[in-house]
């Protein structure tokens, strides 16, 4: 019940706050608030054509930027050291060998028995 005041004492208050001549603002006031207003707002930019990226900047932007690509490049300088400054003392495997061009070739089946063909299987 008390809602139901509540809701008829604003209606009331409401009815009697639009009736008030004095709450409507003068057409003066309504004019220097729009002409304050027009000066405000922001004139609309022209739009600017996109720009081309070259192909280094796009390859750049899909990596990552310059961080990641400064760890991709420093990756691969390491990989480099490493691989010509140890010889052929990291590879002892006939794979490795081969690979760096030392002795004949290996095959596969050399590494493992699980990569071999077995010929007896039977199904």
């Amino acid at each position: 019940m008390a809602e139901k005041f509540d809701d008829d004492m604003l209606d009331d208050l409401f009815a009697a706050a639009r009736s008030d001549s004095r709450a409507t603002p003068s057409p003066d006031l309504l004019a220097r608030v729009l002409s304050e207003a027009e000066g405000l707002q922001m004139a609309v930019p022209t739009p600017v054509p996109p720009q081309r990226r070259s192909l280094w900047a796009a390859l750049m932007a899909a990596v990552g930027g310059w961080p990641a690509l400064s760890g991709v490049a420093m990756a691969g300088v390491a990989g480099v050291w490493i691989g010509v400054a140890a010889g052929t003392t990291l590879m002892e495997d006939t794979l490795g060998l081969d690979l760096y061009g030392e002795t004949a070739q290996s095959y596969l089946s050399d590494l493992d028995d699980i990569y071999a063909f077995d010929f007896t299987a039977e199904e």
